[in-house]
């Protein structure tokens, strides 16, 4: 009886590590489109497309959200984009993505390589980018689409 109910603790420990807690996550596809990775395996770079009609559609990080946006999201949905949220990157909550401020160029990597790292203010990022040499601070306006194509 021991065993099962130290089997039974381990199975959830090992599959509810990394499932969404998160009742915003409830019924979503957590396989990043671009990526094809979990999402949840690196919580502190998801960034999420969610429609008007209610779809959310996950990421693995900034850059392939972007990617999405960019090249893809138009000829898929005909349902206008409602939110664009990202992680911020030192609390891990999801922040508005047109509020936040992104390091650009710094040590750091996403299971996407180099990536945009997001910030909910600007002295967050500004002291992320001076301990991992960042090279600039962006906000969502200065995020083009020849930028994620340079990133890629």
């Amino acid at each position: 009886m021991k065993k099962i109910i130290i089997l039974c603790v381990v199975c959830v420990f090992v599959f509810g590590i990394n499932s969404p807690q998160d009742p915003y996550f409830k019924d979503t596809n957590t396989t990043c489109p671009i990526k094809f990775i979990d999402v949840f395996k690196s919580p502190k770079f998801i960034a999420v497309l969610e429609y008007s009609d209610g779809e959310k559609v996950l990421f693995s990080s900034v850059k392939p959200m972007f990617y999405y946006f960019y090249k893809i999201s138009s000829s898929e949905h005909f349902v206008p984009i409602k939110k664009i949220l990202v992680s911020d990157f030192e609390s891990g909550d999801l922040i508005e993505a047109s509020e936040a401020f992104f390091v650009f160029g710094s040590r750091i990597m996403s299971a996407s390589g180099d990536d945009l790292i997001p910030f909910d203010t600007y002295e967050k990022a500004e002291k992320f980018a001076k301990a991992n040499s960042g090279h600039k601070i962006l906000q969502f306006k200065d995020i083009t689409k020849k930028l994620i194509e340079y990133l890629e």
